[in-house]
């Protein structure tokens, strides 16, 4: 009989919700759903509005948790546990559980959300421009421009912590899930040629819907969904939408820039936007769709968005940059637009529609091959049991 691996899965919630939360929430669906035992470790952001003592002492333990370590070395031994699967440690969680799950002699992976290891702000972006100053020229760069939350000693906090752990050596005892190979190579730095032995796994999404009979497509029409601030483009988008002769722009979402997006909804009959609405809405528009706007002016990490896009049979017009436009070039399921280029998107926009049947196609293909549970979970069940084996025979030796 197959064996099944007993696993704590790792989460620190932020105070809102994104991508990281829906991620770490499937995987627990999809490990139980396929008999594993799965114990959780948790903690949330919430935590510092209930405690000034937590505050005072966040630049300690972002570093290293006292508190991570006992509770989870405790559980880990408590339920026998087999591996220890993290997604978002910081701040609350910090390093510590890894050096929990090492003095109990099991391994431990870590999937890549976003750039937390190379970047303070997590997201290579500052100023409206992709930005790899950390990675380049050092972690001193990120505390000059207060690149997290706009302040030098808030980053000073997260430097310090990236700095001690690259001294210990911590990134260096662990395994990874890369969700791109793009996402792997930018860790190429800090890793070297430990990279070599990591993992690449994409999201997954339970997505219950199918593709829409072409009758049911309303061509020239396209939808954007997501946060409406700079970094996801949508200033980018409401300008050159003037130049979109007559096609319709759909915009759900909410966010800093809402202001503007009524404004132009507003002026131009053609952007109509919804705001915030329940995922049965935006996947019915969605499918319906010429095609799915990722304007996106950082590199992500693996939106959750473009799944469902695929899954929908969507086909997506990207930005040419970072893990977005791999995973739709890979897919063949839409077309890529030079950053900021405003000519070069309406290009890409009238090649979605003279290739629309094509690209629909591709990227249903891509949801079955890729992005479904049941493919998601081989890959999973893989790099567990090459994790647990390597384990096996390093602590055997």
């Amino acid at each position: 009989m197959e064996s099944k691996q007993k696993v704590l899965l790792v989460h620190n919630f932020y105070k809102i919700g994104g991508g990281e939360h829906t991620v770490y929430e499937n995987e627990r669906r999809l490990l139980q759903e396929h008999g594993h035992e799965v114990y959780t470790y948790t903690r949330d952001n919430h935590e510092l509005d209930t405690s000034l003592t937590k505050k005072l002492l966040l630049p300690f333990t972002t570093v290293f948790s006292f508190k991570t370590f006992r509770e989870a070395k405790s559980l880990i031994q408590e339920k026998h546990i087999d591996l220890v699967h993290c997604h978002n440690t910081f701040p609350l969680i910090s390093p510590s559980i890894y050096y929990a799950a090492q003095s109990c002699g099991i391994p431990i992976l870590q999937t890549i959300h976003n750039f937390r290891f190379l970047c303070p702000c997590g997201i290579f972006y500052r100023n409206g421009q992709i930005c790899e100053d950390c990675v380049n020229n050092g972690l001193h760069c990120a505390i000059q421009h207060g690149c997290y939350r706009q302040s030098k000693l808030q980053t000073a906090v997260v430097v310090n912590m990236l700095w001690l752990h690259r001294k210990m050596g911590t990134y260096q005892k662990i395994h990874y899930i890369f969700l791109t190979e793009f996402n792997r190579q930018k860790f190429q730095k800090l890793l070297g040629t430990h990279l070599k032995t990591e993992f690449v796994k994409p999201n997954f999404e339970y997505v219950n819907i199918q593709p829409a009979p072409q009758k049911c497509i309303h061509h020239r029409r396209y939808v954007f969904v997501g946060r409406l601030d700079e970094s996801k483009g949508i200033g980018f988008l409401l300008k050159v939408w003037a130049k979109a002769k007559g096609r319709e722009l759909v915009i759900f979402g909410s966010g800093a820039m809402e202001p503007q997006v009524k404004n132009a909804a507003a002026k131009n009959a053609k952007i109509i936007f919804k705001g915030f609405q329940n995922r049965e809405t935006i996947l019915k528009e969605l499918s319906t769709a010429e095609a799915m706007i990722f304007s996106s002016e950082w590199y992500e990490g693996f939106s959750m968005t473009l799944i469902e896009a695929f899954a929908a049979g969507t086909p997506v017009v990207c930005s040419n940059i970072g893990n977005s436009a791999d995973i739709v070039q890979n897919a063949k399921a839409g077309c890529l637009y030079k950053l900021y280029d405003a000519e070069d998107f309406i290009r890409q926009i009238e090649n979605i529609e003279r290739k629309n049947t094509e690209f629909r196609t591709n990227a249903r293909r891509a949801y079955e091959q890729f992005y479904t549970p049941d493919k998601n979970y081989e890959i999973l069940k893989h790099i567990y049991d090459k994790v647990c084996e390597s384990n096996h025979e390093r602590t055997a030796g």
